[in-house]
């Protein structure tokens, strides 16, 4: 990190931008910790206040990630997925030049309570499955994801998915589904212990979590999911069109 000094600039920018730039180093890594308020202090002989402010700036650029009592975190380029079309993750991470995986979990026949027979269409307390995920591109752990299934579709996938397995292939060539659109809702949600640990002990506390119904081309309901993506490294994307123009 460069510390020179430029008299047309006033400290926390001066701070920010060699904080950039080491941010920006080719070896640096998501989750990589930047030293300590103190330490930063030190290096470029300001306040902690001056400090603070650049973080504060960096982190509203999206740069870095705070965790409280932890300190300060590099956050890589996040990966954007496109709302307006119905893709698989696999079909996201590919589009990126990434290599996409997933490790199972678990997969489970289950009795459907009121909420996920409502999100399936079928009675509470019918039959029905769920398949657990870890989805990771790079081999990086990108999101957990827990997808329920009608039992008719769940035993069938249950017998033929392995790790790595596109289960929107799994829909087409195993039990002859075509999709046809999704409904799918954002919010932000929080990381349990467990889901940190599979996260990535270095992942925000917060995720992203998406709750979608997927449909096939008799309007039956194929699949609900609910994923909760890591924050610091994925978003959504969509285009907006003035009404005027509909």
């Amino acid at each position: 990190m460069s510390a020179e000094n430029n008299k047309k600039k006033n400290k926390s920018t001066q701070v920010k931008e060699s904080l950039r730039e080491f941010i920006n180093r080719p070896e640096a890594k998501n989750g990589d910790c930047l030293p300590s308020e103190r330490e930063l202090g030190e290096k470029f002989n300001v306040s902690r206040i001056t400090i603070r402010k650049a973080l504060t700036e960096l982190e509203s650029e999206g740069l870095i990630y705070r965790i409280q009592g932890k300190g300060a975190f590099i956050c890589v380029e996040k990966i954007p997925q496109n709302l307006t079309l119905l893709t698989s993750y696999s079909e996201d991470m590919r589009e990126r030049k990434l290599s996409p995986d997933s490790l199972i979990l678990a997969i489970d026949s289950i009795i459907a309570n009121d909420y996920i027979s409502e999100k399936l269409r079928i009675k509470t307390n019918d039959p029905a499955y769920v398949l657990r995920r870890l989805r990771l591109a790079d081999g990086e752990p990108m999101a957990i994801e827990n997808c329920y299934m009608r039992e008719e579709i769940g035993s069938v996938i249950a017998e033929a998915i392995t790790n790595g397995t596109s289960l929107y292939k799994l829909f087409a060539t195993k039990c002859g589904i075509k999709l046809n659109h999704a409904s799918q809702t954002i919010e932000v949600a929080t990381l349990t212990n467990w889901e940190k640990r599979l996260l990535g002990n270095d992942s925000p506390s917060s995720a992203l979590l998406t709750k979608r119904q997927t449909f096939d081309v008799n309007g039956q309901v194929v699949e609900y999911v609910e994923s909760k993506y890591r924050s610091d490294r994925y978003l959504f994307h969509v285009e907006l069109f003035s009404s005027q123009l509909l």
